[in-house]
């Protein structure tokens, strides 16, 4: 494999949208890297002198908070924002002269949504194939910086995990204020072996094209076809160089790919254990796609951290990933595996007949997966896995989905907002954005928060009426505000 690749041109996406307020960083604030279940604020927090700070302030009183860890909100509390920061939350009165005052009686506020598995460069109508013969990466670009501006930021998440796909450059143009939409962390381009779920160039392009490198969905950096050790090393290295966060590497068969069954083991072991060791080497780790037993054991042995899917596992590996309680944790797409993979008819039409097949295996083990991991109570988080034009408006699916095979709607919450802050501290130094906590309401986590028009702790489906979002911040930064 080449570095001497071309640099993706998302940035022509910038006609798209209009530009937003650049990302503040404060004072740093020591906060753990993992969380439990945490009972509700504290209503001694001592007080925070604001009198000196410069930064914007925003005080809300008389708020119902979830904090995203406990199973119930607590009541009339006060959360004081400063800058990009949360600095307080009290069941007493803050004093803060400063700040803008939003009485908030009767809502119900929550951290920002943070979806672990999302392809933001697939948007685009034919998903995975979209790059085969159409598109190039400026076309990926633009529709992806529209999609995370209009159905992520803009229906409440505020932070997402690309998983498989290279949005870096738009990931920075966020940041610096050029572009609006959440912010991201990224694993660069997927790490497949040729013929995997990572492959998608066409059935035709020849070996010599595919060992150059130069189908498009390499050229565009969304994935990367390896053949041994050596190749690895320079795609999480080349990864790592553009800004990933973590590596994404393919353990076995999948849907939205034509060549690999659901059987196989994807990358072998020594090509994984590379990926491993440079991304430890990096201080962060190592995400699978994969579906079965085989393929699960094997990455776990080899020291992968997260796996997305496992919908084909059997209960020996669930308690055995049970056994390790945060040392891993399981992604789970509920939405796209129990209702798009539902049945033949539900999946993309760009589907051949064979993918679609497959996805009626793994709807059906879906729900059987689910059972499992709540029996065992592993330790998860949760994402969409939905991309394309036609499923990307249905994004909040995926948290409703959860509730009906069995979560709670505080479960459900938690695995899209503290469970998922905690997993993103794991990327340590190649973590984007490493002054405070995501996925929680405390002090010392970003302002990333929500205010819903009712409790969706008493009822999940509130999220999905978009009249009932009434506020959305990020960052300390307010993009929607129908109070």
């Amino acid at each position: 494999m080449s570095p001497r690749l071309p640099t993706v041109t998302h940035l022509l996406a910038l006609a798209i949208v209009a530009c937003s307020p650049s990302d503040g960083q404060g004072d740093a604030v020591d906060a753990p890297t993992t969380q439990v279940e945490a009972p509700a604020p504290a209503a001694q927090a001592p007080p925070v002198s604001t009198e000196a700070s410069d930064d914007p302030q925003f005080l809300f009183t008389n708020v119902d908070v979830f904090d995203g860890f406990a199973s119930a909100v607590a009541k009339n509390m006060n959360v004081l924002v400063v800058g990009n920061a949360i600095k307080q939350v009290s069941s007493s009165p803050i004093s803060a002269p400063a700040a803008t005052v939003i009485d908030a009686s009767g809502k119900t506020m929550t951290p920002g949504l943070i979806d672990m598995h999302q392809h933001v460069m697939l948007f685009l109508p034919e998903g995975t194939a979209s790059y085969q013969t159409r598109w190039d990466d400026a076309a990926g670009g633009a529709k992806a910086i529209q999609g995370m501006n209009e159905h992520l930021l803009m229906k409440g998440f505020t932070t997402i995990r690309d998983i498989a796909g290279d949005p870096l450059d738009l990931a920075k143009a966020i940041d610096m204020g050029l572009l609006t939409g959440p912010r991201v962390y990224s694993s660069g381009g997927a790490i497949s072996q040729i013929g995997g779920h990572g492959d998608w160039a066409g059935r035709n392009v020849p070996p010599e094209l595919l060992n150059s490198h130069m189908d498009m969905t390499q050229r565009t950096q969304n994935s990367w076809s390896v053949s041994g050790p050596d190749e690895v090393t320079q795609a999480v290295r080349h990864n790592f160089r553009r800004g990933a966060a973590f590596i994404k590497v393919m353990g076995g068969g999948g849907v939205a790919s034509e060549f690999d069954p659901l059987e196989i083991m994807g990358l072998a072991a020594d090509e994984v254990a590379r990926a491993v060791e440079i991304a430890a080497d990096n201080g962060t780790y190592v995400a699978t796609h994969a579906y079965h037993d085989a393929s699960y054991n094997r990455l776990m042995d080899l020291g992968v951290k997260s796996f997305e899917h496992g919908f084909l596992v059997t209960e020996p590996t669930v308690e055995r990933m049970a056994s390790m309680g945060q040392d891993i944790v399981w992604s789970f797409q509920c939405a796209a595996s129990v209702g798009t993979f539902g049945s033949y008819e539900s999946m993309p039409g760009f589907f051949t007949h064979e993918q679609k097949l497959k996805g009626v295996r793994v709807g059906k083990g879906a729900r059987n997966a689910a059972a499992l991991m709540q029996k065992h109570d592993v330790f998860t988080i949760s994402g969409s896995d939905y991309f394309t034009t036609e499923t990307l408006p249905r994004v909040k699916d995926s948290i409703t989905c959860e509730v009906e095979v069995g979560y709670t709607p505080a479960e459900a919450l938690k695995h899209w907002t503290g469970n998922a802050g905690t997993v993103l501290k794991w990327s340590g130094p190649k973590d984007p954005y490493p002054t405070y906590q995501l996925g929680t309401i405390k002090p010392g986590a970003y302002a990333d928060l929500l205010l819903w028009d009712a409790n969706p702790l008493d009822d999940i489906e509130v999220i999905l009426d978009e009249e009932k979002l009434d506020f959305i911040m990020k960052d300390g930064t307010v993009y929607k505000n129908a109070l």
